[in-house]
């Protein structure tokens, strides 16, 4: 039996598997997914291998399986805890882990890229560089390689695959969250030098209808929103980013009165998207384009202006700026 500071209150869980915590309690009134430990109140309590049920869970409605069929399927199977009890980029990204510190689930990347990235800035020299734990060099190796590809290029070949990579290392050897940390703050404060630069470089037309990057308001990860406002950036593209946790009624105030000619909407798992938001959205004028991005609508059937890829982001926001 765990110990009680083995176990987490339904709020540390919920904020650990990256759901909200009224889900976690439906879930347990519906499925039956009752956490197998109790405080000395008698308050629900999580323990590691409860949690990691609820992550096979999630893993299978990633892949399209109903709610209540992967609770079912999870519900009287032992899951054995993690050792260690920590999570990783990794999962993060692939939507089993603890979002609170590590890289939100993303914009798809090419896994083996750290193979056959070259050049400048080359996801091996990145990763040894974050093993060194030199912050100062890591961000400036990303601001030049994201100066020398771009931002499209450098984040699918190289940054993205540079947070998995120290994702990978932390699951393979149980230590490392320092490297992890650092990478992803590195990767943060590049990106936003980056964005910096290129509008000095790229002076936006003060005419022309700015981009709305934002998050509904229950996704805490807005890191994709800044690879999106660094190659708008260097298309000199005006953006606005409201960033992370925005509730439907503050974005819609924002677009009435920053007018843009398109909004975008990151949503790293199906907690964080919301559909009856987006009609919300969809209703607010001045018109403009809606543009959705992010796994967590996948399941949601891809709604109309839904995107896979970074690319696609910027291609589509770019042509409702000029169209």
């Amino acid at each position: 039996m765990p110990t009680p500071s083995e176990t987490l209150t339904v709020g540390a869980a919920a904020r650990r598997l990256g759901i909200a915590a009224p889900t976690l309690r439906s879930w347990e009134r519906r499925y039956g997914l009752s956490p197998s430990a109790r405080s000395a109140g008698g308050h629900r309590r999580y323990s590691p291998e409860d949690l990691a049920r609820l992550r096979a869970m999630l893993r299978l409605v990633d892949q399209g399986v109903p709610t209540a069929e992967a609770a079912a399927s999870v519900r009287d199977r032992i899951y054995p805890a993690p050792s260690p009890s920590v999570t990783s980029a990794t999962s993060v990204a692939e939507g089993t882990g603890d979002p609170s510190h590590a890289v939100p689930r993303s914009l798809p990347v090419r896994r083996s890229a750290r193979s056959g990235a070259e050049g400048p800035g080359k996801l091996t020299d990145l990763f040894a560089i974050a093993n060194s734990m030199d912050g100062d060099r890591l961000a400036h190796e990303v601001a030049r390689s994201l100066d020398r590809s771009g931002a499209v290029d450098a984040w699918t070949s190289r940054l993205m695959p540079l947070l998995v990579e120290v994702g990978d290392q932390w699951e393979r050897t149980g230590a490392c969250v320092e490297v992890e940390h650092l990478a992803s703050e590195a990767v943060a404060s590049g990106l936003r030098y980056h964005t910096r630069r290129s509008v000095d470089r790229h002076k936006p037309d003060e005419a022309e209808r700015a981009v709305v990057l934002a998050c509904l308001e229950r996704e805490d990860h807005a890191l994709p929103l800044l690879a999106v406002a660094a190659a708008l950036a260097e298309r000199g593209i005006k953006v606005r980013t409201l960033g992370a946790a925005t509730p439907v009624a503050s974005l819609s105030d924002a677009v009435r009165r920053i007018r843009p000619a398109a909004v975008f909407i990151w949503s790293s798992a199906p907690e964080t998207a919301d559909l009856d938001a987006l009609r919300i959205l969809a209703r607010t004028r001045p018109s403009y384009q809606l543009v959705v991005g992010g796994p967590g609508w996948q399941n949601l059937g891809q709604p109309e202006g839904w995107v896979s890829t970074l690319a696609d982001a910027v291609t589509a926001l770019v042509a409702a700026v000029r169209p």
